[in-house]
């Protein structure tokens, strides 16, 4: 039997043709392209932020606005506490984990460890006399945050702010 060289299509698949092609593409964005609600990874990532943000205790949202007195006698709204989750958010978001902390020749990296490396830097950031955050902490030694290991991202996170 002879094959057929062309086969001719009537518009209507042609364009459901074309429709399916552009659907797959836009379905391979780069990374930098996705928002949260397409990548599972970071809400993976997100996810576990609000595991370390509530065994931490960090300040929830944006801060809120208190009237406050001040010197002159007049009442101005200012912030007030909060906002730690929402930094760790924007960093975690933001920041490439590979680049933070590599694994190799026996160090184990682990998201969660990361993440906690992370709301530490926050919370050191808002309070630097902040000395209740042991490395002996129970889910600090858990997790596998060493002192080694903190600053070496801290140090990251403060060049990748400065840049």
């Amino acid at each position: 039997m002879k094959k057929r060289k062309h086969i001719f299509l009537d518009e209507k698949a042609k364009m459901d043709r074309l429709a399916h092609k552009i659907k797959k593409y836009e379905k391979y964005k780069p990374h930098s392209l996705k928002t949260s609600e397409e990548d599972f990874r970071l809400q993976e990532k997100l996810a576990q932020l609000s595991i370390v943000a509530s065994n931490f205790m960090m300040t929830g949202h944006s801060p809120t606005l208190v009237l406050t007195k001040r010197e002159e006698g007049d009442e101005v709204l200012l912030p007030v506490g909060g906002g730690q989750k929402d930094r760790a958010k924007e960093l975690i978001c933001k920041v490439d984990f590979r680049k933070l902390y590599r694994g190799g020749k026996g160090r184990k990296t682990d998201p969660l460890m990361i993440i906690t490396a992370i709301c530490m830097y926050v919370m050191r950031k808002d309070n630097p006399k902040r000395g209740d955050i042991r490395y002996s902490n129970d889910f600090i030694r858990n997790v596998g945050v060493t002192k080694d290991i903190y600053q070496h991202i801290s140090q990251k996170l403060d060049d990748y702010q400065n840049s």
